[in-house]
């Protein structure tokens, strides 16, 4: 029975290179939800840093709370940082 059990939870472990996507994809993510649909990419990375967690990394937690406060401050600057941004460009 016990040997059932192991068997189980050795197939939700990521593998090293598809941890290393999902990280920087949450970390993309969390960054863009500074500019642009917070909504949206803040969720798409607590969702990628649960996932990273759940698969064994510690990178995980970090992400999630980095997503937090940056879907947060894009929440709250999103206009701003916008423009300023549109600016820098010259579009």
């Amino acid at each position: 029975m016990d040997d059932m059990v192991r068997a189980g939870k050795q197939g939700r472990t990521l593998p090293k290179a598809g941890m290393m996507m999902c990280t920087a994809a949450g970390w993309a993510a969390a960054l863009a939800s500074l500019v642009s649909y917070p909504y949206v990419f803040g969720a798409a990375a607590i969702i990628l840093g649960i996932r990273i967690s759940k698969g064994g990394s510690r990178a995980g937690l970090p992400l999630v709370a980095a997503s937090i406060l940056l879907m947060a401050a894009g929440l709250i600057f999103s206009d701003m940082l916008h423009e300023y941004l549109k600016n820098i460009i010259g579009v």
